[in-house]
C-alpha cells in the first residue's frame, strides 16, 4: 500500500497545496520553503506509538494568512457580531481550519484493511483515505466570546488577537473524507509513520535521546524467552559473586549481640535476595560506541550516521503488524561526508526495497538521494507550494531532464539567479567574468546543448516565486526561427533569453567595442591572430576554440585582461540578474 495523494490547508506556511505521490517521495527546496512543516503534516492523519509529533497543534501552528483574514473578517462584520445579528453559519465559514488530507492505494490483499476508510468511487475505482482537522470544537461558543470581548468599544482587534481565537476551543478529530466518520484506533493503528527529524545532533551526549531508546527496543527484539531464561539465570551467578566478594550477610549480624529469646533465629532468617531489573533497565546500561570509544567522542558524522542506522533498523522490527509504514526523514544527509552518504543511500535503498507496507518519504539539500531516472518521486517546494514532478511534467519532459548528462536539478529548481548557455565555451567565458565581479556570485550557470524551450516551460511550471530570475544565452546559428521561438518568453518578467547577432560567440566578442584590437595586442603572437581582420581573426578562434577560451577565460578571472567588454547579449542578461529588464 503506498499514499497516493496528499493535500494540505492551513499548516504552518502550507496556505494549501495538493500533489500526487509515487511511492518514494523526495521533497527539495530551499531554507524555509516549507518541507519540514509538510513532512510534519503527513504525520497528523497516521498513527505512532512514540507520539513523536503532538496531534493538538499550537496557535502558531495555524497558517497566518489564515489568521489574519479571520481577523480582517472580525474588522469586517464587528458590528453584526456586537448586535447579534450575525448567521453563525457565515461565522463558521471565516475561522480557520487545519487539514491534512491523504488517499491511499491499497494492493488487492489489503483491501480488507481499508474497508472502513473508503469514501467515494471515482472511474470505477474506490477511493481510501484518511483526513486530520484542526478546528474549533464549538463554534456557536467562540461567536458568543468574541461578541463579549468585541462589544467593548475600546478594544483594538489587533491588540487581543489570541483571545479573539483562544486555541483552548480547538480540538483535533481524525476522519474519513467526506464522510465525517471518525476512524476508530483498532483501524487506525494499521496506517502508521515512523519520524526521523533533523533535530538529532545532540543525541550521543544523552542516554534518554531517541538514540538510546530505539537502542534499547532494537536490542529487546533480537532476545527469545530461552535467551531470557539463560539471562536470569546468569544474573544470579553475578549476584552471588557480588553477595561473597562484599560479604553482604554479615551486615545484618547484631542478633549476635541481642539478649532477646528468639532474636538470633528471627535475624539470621533475613537474606539479602537478586532484585532482578527489567530486560530494558538491564540494556539501559548499553552505550553506544565506535572502534571501543564512546560515541561521544567521535564527529558529528558519525554520530548522525550510526543514530540513523540504530532509527532505521529498529524501525525495521516493527513492519509485521501495519498496513502501512510511512518513514519521514528530514535530511539525512546532515552532517556526513560523500561517502557516507552514499552509504545512506544504498542502506535506505535496501532497507526500502520489494517492501509494499513500506513508503520513504524524506526532504534532502543533497544530489546524491536525487535518482535522475526516478523524477517522478521528486516534488519541489516553493513558499509552502508542493509541485509534484510526477504530474507537473511529462514523461517526455522527465525522460529530457533524466537525459541531459549536465542537468543540475537542485540549481535549475531552486537557484535564485541562473543562467543557462549552450556549451563549454560560453560556460567559460561568462563564469570567468563572473568570478572577477564581486557582486554576481550567487549566480549559477548551466550548460545546456540544445532544447532551451523545454528548459523554460519546465522551470516555469516549479517557480511561482516572482523574485527567482532564469537567463538564457543563445547562438544565432542563422536561425531566426529558432531565435523568435525562445525570445517569446522574454513576456516572462522572470525569464529573459539573449541571442548573438554574429553566428557565435566568438565574433560577437571580438566585434565589441574594442576588444578586437586588445585580443590582437594581447595575442597575436601567441595564437597567430598579428595581422588578421576581425573575422579572420573569429574565424581562427573557432577553430582553436577550447584552447583560446580556456586562456582568455582564465586571465579575465585574474584580471589580467583589462578592458575586455561584454557582448550587448550577455551584458544583457547579467543587467537582468541585478534587477533591470529592457521591456523592449
Amino acid at each position: 500500500m503506498k499514499i497516493s495523494e496528499i493535500t494540505i490547508k492551513n499548516y504552518r506556511n502550507i496556505e494549501g497545496t495538493s500533489f500526487e505521490s509515487e511511492g518514494t517521495t523526495i521533497f527539495i527546496g530551499e531554507n524555509n520553503s516549507g518541507k519540514s512543516n509538510i513532512l510534519r503534516a503527513l504525520s497528523l492523519p497516521l498513527y505512532s506509538e512514540d507520539n513523536t509529533i503532538s496531534k493538538h497543534l499550537t496557535w502558531d501552528d495555524i497558517n497566518s494568512k489564515a489568521r489574519n483574514e479571520y481577523f480582517k473578517y472580525l474588522e469586517t462584520h464587528r458590528d453584526q457580531i456586537v448586535e447579534g445579528s450575525l448567521l453563525l453559519d457565515d461565522f463558521i465559514k471565516s475561522i480557520p481550519v487545519v487539514s491534512v488530507e491523504i488517499h491511499f492505494t491499497p494492493e488487492t490483499d489489503e483491501l480488507y484493511y481499508v474497508k472502513d476508510i473508503a469514501f467515494k468511487i471515482t472511474n470505477n475505482n474506490i477511493q481510501y483515505g484518511l483526513l486530520y482537522r484542526f478546528t474549533v470544537d464549538m463554534p456557536s461558543k467562540l461567536l458568543e466570546y468574541v461578541k463579549e470581548i468585541l462589544s467593548d468599544s475600546s478594544v483594538n482587534i489587533s491588540d487581543v488577537k489570541r483571545n479573539l481565537l483562544p486555541i483552548s476551543l480547538y480540538t483535533y478529530s481524525i476522519v474519513v473524507p467526506e464522510k465525517e466518520v471518525k476512524v476508530a484506533y483498532d483501524v487506525l493503528r494499521y496506517f502508521k509513520y515512523t519520524m526521523l527529524p533533523a533535530e538529532r545532533d545532540g543525541f550521543s551526549y544523552d542516554n534518554s535521546k531517541i538514540g538510546y531508546k530505539s537502542l534499547v527496543k532494537l536490542l529487546e527484539s533480537r532476545y527469545s524467552n530461552e535467551n531470557l531464561v539463560h539471562i536470569e539465570k546468569q544474573y544470579q551467578t553475578f549476584f552471588d559473586e557480588v553477595k561473597k566478594a562484599g560479604d553482604v550477610d554479615s551486615v545484618l549480624n547484631w542478633q549476635d549481640y541481642s539478649s532477646i529469646p528468639g532474636a538470633k533465629d528471627f535475624i539470621s532468617s533475613i537474606s539479602i535476595l537478586p532484585n532482578m531489573p527489567p530486560l530494558s533497565t538491564i540494556l539501559n546500561g548499553v552505550k553506544l560506541g565506535y572502534a571501543d570509544e564512546s560515541l561521544s567522542l567521535q564527529g558529528l558524522g558519525y554520530r548522525n550516521l550510526i543514530l540513523l542506522l540504530v532509527l532505521l533498523n529498529s524501525w525495521k522490527e516493527k513492519q509485521c503488524d501495519t498496513v502501512i509504514n510511512v518513514l519521514i526523514m528530514e535530511e539525512p544527509e546532515a552532517h556526513l561526508c560523500i561517502n557516507n552518504i552514499r552509504l545512506m543511500c544504498s542502506f535506505i535503498n535496501a532497507l526500502t526495497k520489494d517492501n509494499k507496507s513500506v513508503q520513504l518519504i524524506f526532504s534532502s539539500h543533497s544530489t546524491e538521494f536525487l535518482n535522475k531516472h526516478a523524477l517522478e518521486s521528486v516534488v519541489v517546494l516553493d513558499a509552502g507550494e508542493a509541485y509534484a514532478l510526477s504530474t507537473e511534467l511529462n514523461d517526455e519532459e522527465r525522460n529530457y531532464l533524466s537525459k541531459n548528462p549536465n542537468t543540475d536539478i537542485y540549481k535549475l529548481f531552486l537557484s535564485h539567479r541562473c543562467i543557462l548557455v549552450e556549451g563549454i565555451t560560453e560556460e567559460l567565458f561568462i563564469k570567468a567574468y563572473q568570478a572577477s565581479q564581486s557582486t554576481l556570485g550567487d549566480i549559477d550557470v548551466l550548460s545546456f546543448h540544445k532544447g532551451f524551450t523545454k528548459i523554460i516551460e519546465i522551470w516555469q511550471k516549479t517557480n511561482s516565486n516572482c523574485h527567482k530570475r532564469l537567463g538564457i544565452v543563445r547562438d544565432y546559428d542563422n536561425q531566426p526561427a529558432a531565435q523568435a521561438n525562445h525570445e517569446k518568453y522574454n513576456s516572462c518578467q522572470s525569464i529573459l533569453v539573449t541571442t548573438t547577432k554574429n553566428y557565435t560567440l566568438e565574433p560577437e566578442i571580438v566585434k565589441t567595442g574594442s576588444n578586437y584590437t586588445l585580443l590582437q595586442s594581447k595575442y597575436g603572437t601567441q595564437f597567430g591572430w598579428t595581422g588578421l581582420t576581425q573575422d579572420q581573426l573569429s574565424d581562427k578562434w573557432r577553430s582553436q576554440k577550447a584552447e583560446v577560451m580556456l586562456t582568455i577565460s582564465h586571465d579575465i578571472a585574474n584580471g589580467s585582461l583589462v578592458g575586455l567588454q561584454m557582448p550587448a547579449h550577455i551584458q544583457a542578461i547579467f543587467d537582468f540578474m541585478a534587477g533591470k529588464k529592457d521591456d523592449n
